[in-house]
């Protein structure tokens, strides 16, 4: 038979049961502060790490852009182009009618001839005029004019070969010609369409150079500066990552509601919340490294973080 529980072994397993829960209750305090703590250590580590190397991803590719525009005006008799071609420096772009250019040229070179031989007599005329005056067969008057008549038509001439180099010239323009390497973009015109002299016709993006403009808040500028190593990744190619330098930090943007400034003498960054008084963003120009021509485009979106302060 089995012998009844005595109250002294009740007591000791009451005892140990509430040391159990103690030790417990001990231990979850210790994991909890653990947690607590470890959270704080890797919140500050976080915040250290994002104060030291400031990111935005309020940041867009960009390339110079340059409006092709003829320097004479006239008939778009070639097109040789379409819009997004790659072109290299160079190329001929498009030709415009040659045919009035060159028939002023052919005039300007007649009325040269023409000069040339009213000169070579002119000048026939004084010389066999100057050996008459000594001996009163003739006056000075009438020298003195046929040597004004020489001179008059030698100046003449002057402007009539500047004439020539000038229509040689406008005859060069009607080809234009790729002054660089980079895509046609917005060519939105055929053969035939007339253009003028200084109005662009199309554009032609650099892509020899690409760089970022990252809007960094105005308490991040601090961190940075021209030399600045950055870290760049494009929202089309997340995985890849490009290398950058800080080349310039914005000194000046466009206040909200100022209407002094010129339209386009100071870049507007928006704010994020028009209800909200957010800090102030200032465009930062990150100049790519080693950029690649198949991903990156004019206003593709992209993330841009400062990787250190510049190299001493």
């Amino acid at each position: 038979m089995h012998q009844a529980a005595t109250p002294s072994n009740e007591e000791s397993v009451a005892t140990s049961a509430k040391i159990d829960i103690e030790q417990h209750k001990f231990v979850r305090k210790i994991v909890s502060l653990i947690i607590v703590a470890s959270a704080v250590i890797i919140t500050l580590y976080v915040w250290g790490i994002i104060e030291r190397h400031p990111r935005t991803d309020d940041a867009t590719a960009r390339a110079n852009v340059v409006g092709i525009a003829p320097r004479v005006t006239g008939q778009i008799l070639k097109l040789n182009v379409q819009d997004n071609q790659a072109v290299k420096e160079g190329d001929v772009l498009f030709e415009i009618d040659p045919e009035d250019y060159r028939l002023i040229l052919e005039k300007a070179k007649a009325d040269l001839a023409t000069l040339d031989r009213q000169i070579a007599q002119a000048h026939s005329t004084l010389q066999r005029l100057e050996p008459l005056l000594p001996n009163g067969f003739t006056t000075a008057d009438t020298v003195d004019k046929a040597r004004t008549a020489e001179t008059t038509l030698r100046a003449q001439r002057e402007g009539a070969v500047a004439t020539i180099n000038l229509e040689e010239l406008h005859l060069s323009y009607c080809k234009v010609f790729a002054p660089f390497s980079g895509r046609v973009i917005n060519l939105n015109i055929s053969t035939g369409a007339h253009v003028t002299a200084g109005v662009p016709v199309f554009s032609l993006l650099d892509t020899r150079k690409w760089y970022v403009i990252a809007n960094f808040r105005e308490a991040e500028v601090r961190h940075m500066a021209p030399g600045s190593e950055a870290i760049v990744y494009l929202s089309s190619a997340p995985n890849q990552r490009f290398r950058g330098k800080v080349q310039g930090i914005g000194w000046a943007v466009k206040p909200e509601g100022e209407i002094d400034l010129p339209p386009s003498g100071v870049p507007y960054v928006k704010r994020e919340l028009n209800w909200v008084r957010v800090a102030q963003r200032f465009p930062v120009r990150i100049e790519v490294e080693n950029p690649d021509p198949n991903l990156f485009r004019m206003g593709a979106s992209a993330v841009a973080i400062i990787d250190g302060p510049p190299a001493r």
